[in-house]
């Protein structure tokens, strides 16, 4: 056999022995998944919260926008589950549909700021000159408090589904960037990586196929958190007035539309609230067990 036949049946069966390796390792993970009770009851309630708003219009058992002046303020029955507010709508269906408001806004931040999180984080770590620019721009966002920095970027754009993600993404992807950041800085002095810079890898070939694909951890990590922190924010922003304007339901403006009634009517602010702290929940289970698994470091305290 000639040295090249030679060497491309080695290349192939290296090729193979990685492939079977990242099996062993996904399955080896998601046996992980499924044997860690937080990671599955986050997941659990996440899957359930999540059908139940993709079903909104199905399950929901009235028109969550219907006035119904002759039901104002009914409290919770056979007909009226969650009760009813000052217009007599269905509390129910309004949370329902509040809830698919409150999931999406949720899951596009989370992606959003994931994208430009890995981006800048990326680049601030792998363009040296750029680390000085980019991180003290971050820190200069990060110096205000979160919630108060969308609520201002809400309040100039205008109250509406898309301006509550433009500001809530804003306000968290210089964190999803910081963490992104730290986590290519340690893959970057891995051996792999200089050995692929030594055989004149190029740079897009190292950023996306040796540095990103072992940085991901920790952003997936973290997603999942600002998954769910926009939850709570989107809710304090809707119940200011700058989220999703009424009538159209979301579980901030619920709840402050039964501000006025909490003592009469306790049932239009309580319901809405319990989902949102389910849904958070759900969410930081889902993240701690994920941490859990894949920081070697939280793995070993397990």
């Amino acid at each position: 056999m000639s040295a090249e036949a030679l060497d491309i049946d080695q290349g192939k069966s290296l090729r193979g022995e990685m492939t079977s390796a990242r099996r062993r390792r996904t399955l080896k993970f998601v046996r992980e998944l499924a044997d860690h009770p937080s990671f599955l009851i986050g997941a659990t309630i996440l899957a359930i919260l999540t059908l139940i708003a993709v079903l909104a219009p199905w399950i929901a058992p009235y028109d969550p926008n219907k006035n119904n002046y002759r039901d104002v303020l009914m409290g919770p029955s056979s007909q009226f589950w969650f009760g009813t507010d000052g217009y007599g709508r269905d509390i129910l269906s309004r949370v329902i549909y509040g809830l698919r408001v409150s999931l999406m806004i949720g899951l596009l931040v989370a992606i959003l700021t994931g994208i430009f999180g890995t981006i800048l984080g990326t680049a601030a770590s792998y363009v040296r000159w750029l680390d000085g620019l980019l991180m003290r721009t971050l820190d200069g966002l990060m110096a205000f408090p979160g919630v108060l920095l969308a609520i201002a970027l809400a309040s100039a754009l205008g109250p509406s589904e898309m301006t509550v993600i433009i500001a809530l993404t804003v306000t968290y992807t210089p964190r999803t960037a910081r963490v992104v950041r730290a986590a290519v800085l340690v893959v970057q002095g891995m051996q792999y990586v200089e050995a692929a810079k030594a055989v004149g890898a190029g740079h897009g070939r190292i950023i996306f196929r040796y540095i990103l694909g072992n940085a991901l951890s920790p952003l997936i990590v973290q997603m999942t958190f600002v998954f769910a922190v926009s939850i709570i924010a989107e809710a304090i922003m809707s119940f200011l007035g700058v989220g999703p304007p009424p009538p159209a339901p979301s579980l901030g403006n619920i709840i402050a539309d039964g501000r006025t009634y909490i003592q009469e009517a306790w049932w239009v602010a309580v319901f809405p609230g319990i989902v949102i702290a389910v849904a958070v929940l759900g969410l930081n289970l889902m993240g701690d067990g994920l941490r859990d698994i894949i920081d070697p470091r939280h793995r070993s305290e397990r």
